[in-house]
């Protein structure tokens, strides 16, 4: 069937939003390739770590948060090893009155931080009476280039010692908000994959694995639907399994996924109905890890 000659049109400004997301995405990718240091704080002489109490009941929390952080970091706090600061300017109004989800003077604080703790900040829903802003929480992940969400889980008792790492700017996220509206019947958004963006939170992941004696990987994703963007992700983590962490053959089986004696990352069949999760790297002698 034809399309008219006002589809045409909007397909045409459609291609030239795209074009343009795509263009900035060039320049990220490059700031990617050029800016691959990881900061070692072992090394700081001083750390210091910028507070944001946020709105709402995040500054009732980050009371309660500071009282703790400062009776455990007492000592290092009165050596001057670490220094805590409080970033203000975050307040829902203040966003509201400035037209901005994250103003700029408190990103240039941020940055001056080798550590944040922050309260929750409010993020507009369509359909609320204040203007539609951006997520503050996503414009501090794109800016400060914090892509891991780490998140620790142990139940000793269910035999489960997990750590999540969730990719935090890329995939439905670093578009999330630049969707096409091409026309009343169509709306088209996006999930985006670099391969940079990929090798890196694998690296880190691989690299806790191996700094806290854990002894298995396994990234969880759609590829079995979203063949592009999680097939290459699969690819950039299995890359970097088998080229910076290599793994010992043996080890036989555990938790249901068994090792495979070509030296290429066993696959775990499990949970196909909601995700592709693969067990990609296993250390056979523990000791060394």
């Amino acid at each position: 069937m034809a399309t008219t000659e006002l589809q045409e049109q909007q397909i045409k400004a459609a291609q030239e939003k795209l074009a343009e997301l795509i263009r900035s995405d060039f320049a990220r990718i490059e700031r990617m390739k050029a800016d691959q240091e990881v900061t070692d704080f072992s090394k700081l002489e001083t750390i210091t770590i910028g507070v944001m109490p946020g709105d709402g009941i995040g500054p009732i929390i980050m009371e309660q948060a500071l009282r703790v952080l400062n009776d455990l970091l007492a000592p290092e706090i009165a050596s001057g090893k670490v220094k805590i600061r409080i970033i203000e300017g975050m307040t829902f109004e203040r966003r509201v009155e400035l037209g901005e989800s994250l103003p700029a003077d408190v990103l240039a604080a941020c940055k001056e931080c080798n550590v944040l703790i922050k309260g929750p900040f409010t993020t507009p829903r369509a359909g609320d009476p204040w203007p539609n802003l951006v997520s503050a929480n996503s414009l501090l992940r794109r800016n400060l280039e914090l892509f891991a969400a780490v998140r620790p889980i142990k139940i000793p008792e269910k035999n489960i010692d997990w750590c999540f790492f969730r990719e935090n700017i890329e995939g439905e996220y670093i578009w999330g908000n630049k969707g096409i509206q091409v026309n009343d019947d169509l709306a088209i958004d996006f999930k985006v994959q670099t391969k940079q963006g990929s090798e890196r939170i694998a690296r880190a992941a691989f690299e806790y694995a191996r700094k806290n004696g854990k002894h298995n990987v396994t990234a969880i994703t759609k590829a079995n639907i979203v063949k592009l963007a999680d097939g290459n992700f699969l690819k950039a983590v299995h890359h970097i399994g088998e080229t910076e962490y290599p793994r010992h053959r043996g080890a036989g089986a555990s938790g249901g996924c068994h090792d495979r004696q070509d030296g290429r990352p066993r696959v775990h069949q499990g949970l196909r109905s909601l995700c592709s999760a693969e067990p990609l790297w296993r250390h056979r002698d523990r000791r060394c890890c």
